[in-house]
């Protein structure tokens, strides 16, 4: 009974530090945050952040990976139905992604500049290795495979000799025009309404060029 009291109030220590650690991240950057910030939110003390943390960047890389499980978790759970075949599954996860992107904004604008300063500065070896692992197991299975896999099984999407490159393109240019739309001010409501237009229209184009209904053309490499 003792050991579990004492497990779940670890538990609960380390999630108030992320929390309170992503909270901070979405009002200024993470470059700002020190473990005293954190721990003030946290209501805890430093001594507790180091059982948990070894370093803030541990923290920073911790909060980057929450953040994109909880972005994937919400595209795969898109509105969706029996009736509904591969393309259209595939166009309500990317729907859902940009509604994800206008509601979290503050998070895509975290993964933006998390992924510069990965590849611009020297982490330790251990963060980076865990890092590319949990990047290398989301890629394996990616949350795209289902639908893209099911357009192809229902004949509703083209054949594709690489689906899982398709899924990563999709990615990549989804990730890229999102974080281009996170630094738009909350307050230029006409050039947020003008960037979420262009992101639906890139949708409509992107599931329309993988549709059989499309010109004959080349899968995506």
């Amino acid at each position: 009974m003792t050991e579990n009291w004492h497990q779940n109030l670890k538990n609960k220590n380390r999630e108030e530090l992320i929390a309170a650690a992503k909270d901070l991240f979405m009002k200024q950057s993470f470059l700002k945050v020190n473990i005293k910030d954190v721990c003030d939110v946290a209501g805890v003390s430093r001594v507790t952040f180091y059982k948990h943390f070894q370093s803030m960047n541990e923290l920073i890389f911790e909060v980057q990976m929450e953040i994109l499980e909880s972005m994937t978790q919400f595209v795969r759970s898109a509105p969706s139905s029996i009736e509904m075949n591969g393309k259209q599954m595939l166009a309500s996860m990317l729907n859902a992604w940009i509604d994800y992107a206008r509601q979290h904004s503050g998070y895509i604008k975290f993964i933006l500049l998390f992924d510069l300063h990965f590849e611009a500065y020297d982490y330790s070896k251990e963060l980076k290795e865990n890092y590319r692992n949990f990047v290398m197991r989301g890629k394996e299975r990616h949350f795209l495979m289902d639908a893209l896999e099911a357009g192809v099984k229902d004949g509703s999407l083209k054949f594709d000799t690489e689906p899982l490159s398709t899924a990563h393109f999709i990615f990549t240019s989804m990730m890229g025009l999102l974080q281009k739309m996170s630094l738009i001010s909350k307050d230029d409501f006409k050039n947020e309404l003008q960037d979420i237009q262009i992101a639906n229209r890139f949708v409509d184009m992107l599931v329309q060029y993988l549709s059989t209904e499309s010109d004959e053309s080349p899968a995506l490499k």
